[in-house]
């Protein structure tokens, strides 16, 4: 297993052995988005997230097939970016990076310290999808610290696809 502890000054580092994961995207439907900025807290919002435990996301290679497998046709989405760095909240938590799901060891310390694991899984090589464990209930995450962008998600019908920023390319 491979684990990559972080804190934010140890971003650089990551960044060379994990590329593409200081950028990861979250899909909302409007219901989780309105409960996010309601509540000023990152939650497990969404009914998968709440079954499986953990937060859904995706890098900027992946996000697009995210949308296409999980979202075809909905027009009333949102794609949030969370950068990696900003999860340490101003060096409050930390981060690490595994290519496992965390053990019950890891489960444990997360509930006592405020951890943020991220299991990344890799397709051909590159990472593409990450799940965030965390006690999402004992240590939230502020929205307004994690979130650094909001985009509009249109379905485009004639094209059959959702229509990105352009700086997801």
């Amino acid at each position: 297993m491979s684990n990559d502890h972080c804190d934010a000054d140890g971003f650089d580092e990551r960044k060379r052995l994990l590329p593409d994961l200081d950028v990861l995207w979250k899909i909302a439907t409007p219901e989780e988005w309105n409960k996010w900025r309601s509540s000023g807290i990152l939650s497990l919002a969404s009914l998968l997230d709440r079954k499986d435990g953990f937060m859904h996301l995706s890098n900027s290679h992946r996000v697009k097939k995210t949308a296409d497998l999980y979202f075809k046709g909905r027009g009333d989405l949102r794609l949030l970016k969370i950068e990696t760095k900003k999860l340490t909240q101003n060096d409050t938590r930390s981060v690490v990076f595994a290519d496992e799901a965390p053990t019950t060891r890891e489960d444990e310390a997360k509930d006592d310290d405020g951890l943020i694991y991220v299991h990344y899984l890799l397709v051909e090589g590159k990472a593409c999808c990450a799940h965030a464990y965390a006690n999402f209930a004992s240590h939230p995450l502020k929205y307004d610290d994690v979130v650094s962008e909001v985009h509009d998600l249109p379905w485009n019908e004639r094209e059959g696809k959702h229509e990105f920023p352009a700086s997801i390319g």
